[in-house]
């Protein structure tokens, strides 16, 4: 019976870590991309007149719906598979064979982390919307 316990509370043990690392790796993705969802959502679904103030250029106005949109096309199930897709990938051994294309790898991977640097750039060239510090460095 110690036996039995013992091996019951070693599993219990490993699971927590295990559940541990794979939080610490995955919370400051998880937060940008929450972070590009809602601030994106947010400004495209301001009133026209509002957002010709907030983004005084055509240019900066297409760039945010072109990255809303980008942001629309991944469920938070697509962003989870390509998280771990990713996590997977770093972990693999070079020979071992690929069913994606390396193109194809490469994009949904750094999807994740681009569009954040996206957004940041594009609320940096628009004047009238102070990024606070904070989410700079988060970003």
């Amino acid at each position: 019976m110690g036996y039995r316990d013992g091996i019951t509370e070693g599993q219990k043990d490993a699971a927590q870590e295990g559940f541990n690392i794979g939080f610490m790796e995955s919370v400051h993705i998880a937060y940008r991309w929450g972070l590009v969802r809602g601030i994106t959502s947010a400004l495209a679904s301001l009133p026209d007149r509002l957002k010709e103030k907030l983004l005084p250029s055509d240019q900066c106005r297409v760039r945010l719906q072109s990255l809303h949109n980008s942001v629309q096309e991944i469920s938070a199930d697509d962003a989870l598979q390509m998280f771990h897709e990713s996590t997977l990938d770093s972990n693999r051994p070079l020979e071992e064979p690929h069913v994606k294309s390396e193109e194809d790898e490469a994009a949904d991977s750094s999807r994740l982390e681009t569009l954040p640097k996206n957004l940041l750039l594009l609320l940096h060239e628009c004047p009238n919307i102070k990024v606070h510090e904070e989410m700079a460095r988060v970003m």
